[in-house]
């Protein structure tokens, strides 16, 4: 026996006693293509070959999604390499065929959805379910009929369908850097009138009322007054704790929520609130300032408001309360802005709710000139 390696004659056996190269004969290893390539198979006497020219996503009638795959075959070749060489010609030039817009959802849910805040999160989300009859479509297959009609049927105020458009336009822009779709058309699409309700601020008369109603005993209308007097919103007194809070610097740091700008920019409350604030800390149990979910609180805010004899208005109120009271007291825009930790003045704006009296107020302390 020769040696397969070395060439010398050695014994029978597995291996070589000289080199120490195995004497079993080597397999053939298979040859593999990469996805896309195509394949050929042997039936009967003749080879075939078969290329996969594109899969997408397409929906059915009845809504639900199905896998399309569009291939190219051919037979009749006498040999495996006339089958081989036949790929390439079956695969021609590469034709591109524009995904479902589920593709680009799902793009978008794994690389930029996770970028946006857990409400903008959930908010795209609902978005995606009321788009779902579109999800199995081609953007290029669609019409800004299409894309109104499904708007409309599945949103009925302005958030909703704007949540509806910013998602369609976050899905139309790969396609059309992919160069499948020219026209942003999301971009044309109508939404339903703003309804939106003005905050109102509670008046003086209902302030005091709070206070008699906290020297009474009603201990959430203290945490009421501090939201009034710091412009804190719901959500920042439910998170809010102990340790955040500086006695005094009067301020309060680390609970901001939602902007950048609320998140870096302290709550500030007045020096005179600092004996409510003490008794509010004296009050807590436990590290928070305020334990109870967000369920109870509105339960015990309304409870609070009814005690005092105030209006049933909403929390945000207290916040509007904060903003008009600020300018009320002649303060500059930009200080009023850093009160209420807006990022633009035109926000702050809309916190400010001043009447034909205040008017009368102000135009009476103008100097005219007279002597």
């Amino acid at each position: 026996m020769i040696c397969r390696k070395c060439g010398r004659e050695v014994p029978e056996g597995p291996f070589c006693l000289q080199c120490g190269a195995s004497q079993a004969e080597e397999k053939k290893k298979a040859t593999k293509r990469g996805n896309g390539q195509g394949h050929v198979w042997k039936r009967g006497k003749t080879w075939y070959a078969q290329v996969t020219l594109y899969t997408r996503t397409e929906q059915r009638p009845d809504g639900s999604l199905r896998l399309v795959q569009k291939r190219r075959t051919r037979g009749g070749f006498a040999t495996k390499r006339d089958a081989l060489a036949a790929l390439e010609a079956l695969r021609g030039p590469q034709a591109r065929v524009c995904p479902a817009l589920l593709h680009y959802w799902e793009n978008y849910e794994r690389n930029e959805l996770p970028k946006l805040s857990k409400d903008r999160q959930t908010g795209m989300r609902k978005a995606r379910e009321r788009l779902d009859s579109l999800m199995g479509r081609r953007p290029d297959a669609l019409t800004i009929l299409d894309l109104q009609s499904c708007v409309d049927e599945n949103a009925s105020t302005y958030y909703t369908a704007k949540d509806m458009k910013t998602l369609l336009s976050h899905l139309w822009k790969p396609a059309m850097a992919d160069q499948f779709v020219s026209v942003d058309l999301p971009g044309f699409l109508s939404l339903p009138e703003l309804e939106e309700k003005e905050g109102e601020p509670f008046t003086e008369a209902e302030v005091r009322a709070l206070w008699g109603a906290w020297s009474g005993g009603v201990e959430l209308s203290g945490h009421i007054l501090l939201m009034i007097y710091s412009g804190m919103m719901p959500g920042e007194l439910l998170r809010c704790r102990v340790d955040q809070i500086d006695l005094e610097a009067c301020e309060i740091r680390g609970c901001g929520l939602k902007t950048a700008k609320r998140k870096e920019v302290p709550i500030v409350f007045p020096d005179s609130l600092k004996p409510l604030v003490e008794a509010l800390i004296a009050a807590a149990d436990g590290p928070k300032l305020l334990h109870i979910n967000r369920d109870n609180f509105y339960t015990r805010y309304y409870e609070a408001l009814e005690a005092a004899g105030v209006r049933r208005l909403p929390p945000y109120s207290c916040r509007h309360t904060t903003g008009t009271e600020a300018a009320r007291a002649n303060l500059a825009a930009p200080i009023v802005q850093n009160i209420m930790r807006h990022a633009r003045i035109t926000t702050t704006q809309r916190y400010v709710h001043l009447g034909s009296q205040d008017a009368h107020d102000g135009i009476n302390r103008l100097n005219t000139g007279k002597r």
